[in-house]
């Protein structure tokens, strides 16, 4: 029997959840969970195709070996963009496959003037770079060509920003977005990138099967970050946006420095989930951890070392409220601070046990164990259970989800929710805690609704 599902209220859509959330989910259909054991790890460059099982603990396991992919070690690229280096193992140096995927500013890129141009091949590594013209795209860049908008969490409208995330060091937390070679592939023959064919409710969007989005949330270290930072989290070192520079110079000046890993989602469309399938990860210093017993995350005091985005000796709290100073979001009318306050951060919600089960399983396996991917966990997953048709209309039936009941209404922001689970990112959706906040919920609202088949990229080119 179809499952339906009450969608949430305007007005608590209008108020919360993000336009590029990317969770993952193990599964669940009506007449409830299969039970079953949890699905051995698997450690190697190559990912599920799919995770047709609706258990949690497969779709678990699905999430844990496309991060465990999609981190592994890329291949040169004279053997492709996107490809792992199959004689090398997780725990080896160099940047990960996701990172040889299209960028944003590769996929949307613009003239001296601003203006839309269509992308260079998916091979090539040429094209403008938000840099500047000195600035080569083999080089690593986390920057975008519109002035900080790479410091903004997305909001639940389509092409508006929601906040920025200062870290405990001082830092803003900077955002990049990278697309597979079948997403941009797609953008490329339509003319999507140039803003030229763009589909709507009536003509929409139909990325193929195997199209792949990651979502990266970077914490710039300083000299006031201890060692841990740098040996417990993958660390890059990347060209970023120099704030005192470029608000000198009036456009972006960038300066090379360390970034470590904080955040990653990742969305993947399969052939048995054309909603796609949601996934993100964290890593386990950023907060103190919720959960209780069994599902407790780690806790980096434990350990010795600081939280990211959290100080102990400061009330357990999310502050500073939302829409207070320092959570608007930056741009050139408002830019960012040159010596922004730290926020405090905390997980508002438990991660499910079943997540935390595949976290436990996977940090213990070979070729995991002992690396830094060790440090980085599952924290929420969220899958379509209603497949067909696939279309404007059908949000998925995503499980988890909000109220179902009629006349059921939830709000965002609440200042006390009820008992629920996570399914948001304290690195991406900070503010956003709160049902009916999830990737699904907002990327149907945002993209799907609008005819963008859940692609929030494609949704911002509409906008502009």
């Amino acid at each position: 029997m179809k499952r339906t599902r009450r969608r949430p209220h305007a007005a608590a859509l209008a108020a919360g959840c993000l336009a590029a959330c990317w969770l993952v989910a193990g599964g669940l259909v009506a007449g409830g969970m299969p039970a079953g054991g949890r699905p051995a790890p698997i450690v190697a460059p190559d990912r599920a195709e799919d995770a047709p099982d609706f258990s949690r603990a497969a779709l678990a396991d699905f999430a844990w070996r496309a991060f465990v992919a999609l981190d592994w070690p890329a291949a040169d690229p004279s053997h492709g963009r996107g490809e792992p280096d199959r004689a090398r193992t997780l725990g080896d140096s160099g940047k990960r496959v996701w990172e040889t995927f299209k960028s944003g500013y590769e996929l949307l890129p613009v003239d001296d003037a601003g203006r839309r141009i269509e992308p260079t091949p998916w091979e090539s590594e040429a094209g403008p770079n938000p840099c500047g013209a000195d600035a080569d795209n083999r080089r690593r860049t986390i920057a975008s060509f519109e002035p900080f908008a790479d410091f903004n969490q997305p909001s639940f409208a389509a092409g508006e920003p929601a906040n920025p995330l200062v870290a405990r060091n001082g830092a803003y937390t900077r955002y990049e977005i990278h697309v597979d070679a079948a997403e941009f592939s797609t953008f490329a023959a339509h003319g999507w990138s140039g803003g030229l064919n763009l589909p709507d409710p009536g003509h929409p969007a139909r990325l193929p099967v195997g199209s792949i989005a990651v979502k990266a949330a970077w914490r710039p270290l300083t000299a006031a970050d201890p060692p841990s930072a740098r040996t417990r989290a993958y660390v890059e070192r990347a060209a970023i946006v120099d704030v005192g520079k470029t608000l000198a110079a009036g456009h972006v000046v960038c300066a090379e420095t360390e970034v470590a890993l904080v955040g990653l989602h990742i969305a993947i469309k399969t052939a048995s989930r054309p909603q796609w399938v949601w996934m993100s990860f964290e890593h386990i210093d950023n907060v103190p951890p919720a959960g209780e017993g069994a599902a407790r995350e780690p806790d980096a005091r434990d350990d010795g070392v600081p939280y990211a985005y959290f100080d102990p000796a400061e009330p357990k709290r999310l502050w500073p409220p939302f829409g207070a100073a320092g959570t608007q979001p930056v741009d050139r009318t408002h830019p960012p601070a040159l010596d922004p306050a730290p926020m405090q951060v905390v997980r508002r919600h438990p991660i499910d046990p079943s997540a935390m089960a595949a976290n436990r399983a996977y940090w213990s396996a070979a070729g995991v164990k002992d690396t830094v991917w060790a440090r980085y966990m599952l924290v929420a997953v969220q899958w379509p259970t209603s497949r067909e048709p696939p279309g404007p209309e059908n949000d998925g039936g995503y499980f988890p989800g909000g109220p179902t009941a009629p006349g059921a209404r939830d709000e965002s922001y609440k200042s006390v929710a009820a008992p629920e689970e996570n399914l948001t990112n304290t690195t991406m959706e900070t503010y956003l805690q709160d049902r009916p906040s999830s990737c699904m919920a907002c990327h149907q609202a945002v993209s799907n609704a609008r005819g963008d088949d859940f692609v929030g990229t494609l949704a911002r080119v509409s906008t502009q």
